[in-house]
């Protein structure tokens, strides 16, 4: 583990979970396993992805085939979003949701500036802000509140056929909810290399 892992606050539980894609040509696609290799959830990019808010419509409006799929625990959850803004880079909001229920909400900001990286801040369940650490091979995001580290996500090694991503958060987290930041870092890797 890296210095930003080790200056997380130790007084929480954690059991850490491992994100590894399904194949080297399913980028897409990841089941996410415990610390004893048990499958505990998948997540799922949608082929197309559509805002809630889009104004061109491959889906219909009320169909959850634009939305991020998250499997765990025999249930089904998605990951919407929807524009906040519009123009050359957009600041959007992503929702967590079982159903109707909203389970977390997170923003992606982006400084008015060219090339600017976007920076994921989480409204709810709790304020936090999931932040890009420094490294030379190997991709790692610590998730952090006002006063502290409260957990990482990063890769396993630098390089990897498959992608494995540790997902190192406290047990406050729902494992769910752990997917859903996970799917976050994802999402900026992807996006912001």
């Amino acid at each position: 583990m890296n210095r930003v892992a080790h200056e997380t606050e130790q007084t929480a539980q954690r059991t850490p979970l491992y994100a590894r894609q399904i194949s080297a040509l399913a980028g897409f696609e990841y089941a996410v396993n415990n610390a004893t290799g048990q499958r505990v959830g998948e997540v799922i990019w949608p082929t197309m992805a559509q805002a809630r808010n889009a104004r061109l419509r491959w889906h219909e409006s009320n169909s959850s085939q634009g939305s991020v799929a998250i499997h765990c625990g025999g249930h089904r959850y998605e990951v919407q979003f929807e524009y906040l803004d519009r123009g050359w880079v957009n600041d959007v909001r992503f929702t967590f949701v079982n159903g109707q229920k909203t389970m977390a909400v997170a923003d992606i900001l982006f400084a008015r500036r060219i090339f600017a990286r976007g920076r994921v801040r989480f409204v709810e369940p709790f304020e936090g802000t999931l932040l890009r650490q420094k490294s030379w091979f190997r991709r790692c995001y610590s998730l952090e509140s006002e006063s502290a580290v409260i957990g990482v996500i990063e890769d396993r090694a630098a390089i990897m056929a498959i992608r494995e991503i540790l997902i190192d958060l406290p047990d406050t987290l729902d494992i769910p909810t752990k997917m859903f930041v996970f799917f976050l870092a994802a999402h900026l890797t992807q996006t912001q290399a």
